[in-house]
């Protein structure tokens, strides 16, 4: 009950240094259920591993949206569990093979499919700020970028050098605003 109280008090705290309002919160990039057929789709171009469906969904995202491993392979349980993939060791990875049920499960979702496909490369064409002094909107827009540069240009690492340095430059002058705050503060 203490403990319970506490955080209450902790997340008012929280709320009132915020200025007492909550942003909306952005629209999930995936509703219920359709992670697990993103998945099911990825494994049946190809078998694929946990760590290669996170990061091919993150290629088809643009970025913008990286499923945690958390989230992942209990997908992953689940689609095994029905039947509709299965996994054999392979290099000390569990490679995920599409089943006769998970193609069936596939066929059966086209539509549903083509809407999570829809909204995942509106995801990844989205370049706007929803807020402009939002610091996640503008990392989100610089990890786009990124991304779309590497995408685009590979296998051409030419650029690799420059972004490297572009990066490395905006830390430097990002870690340099919180040396001068601290300068001031002291």
């Amino acid at each position: 009950m203490y403990h319970r109280k506490r955080m209450h008090k902790a997340a008012a705290a929280y709320k009132s240094m915020r200025g007492g309002s909550r942003r909306p919160r952005r629209r999930r990039p995936l509703n219920h259920g359709d992670l697990r057929l993103l998945i099911l789709s990825l494994i049946a171009e190809q078998p694929r591993h946990g760590y290669d469906l996170i990061t091919e969904i993150e290629h088809l995202t643009g970025g913008n949206y990286k499923p945690s491993p958390g989230v992942m392979y209990p997908a992953l349980s689940v689609i095994e569990d029905l039947g509709f993939a299965k996994a054999k060791k392979e290099d000390g990875k569990r490679v995920f093979y599409i089943t006769p049920e998970g193609e069936a499960e596939i066929e059966e979702k086209s539509d549903t499919l083509a809407k999570i496909e829809n909204r995942l490369e509106a995801l990844a064409s989205s370049e706007h700020d929803y807020d402009p002094t939002d610091v996640r909107s503008a990392s989100r827009n610089l990890r786009y970028a990124v991304f779309k540069l590497v995408a685009n240009d590979w296998p051409d690492t030419s650029k690799y050098e420059d972004i490297v340095g572009i990066l490395n430059r905006a830390r430097e002058d990002i870690n340099a605003l919180g040396n001068e705050s601290g300068k001031t503060a002291g």
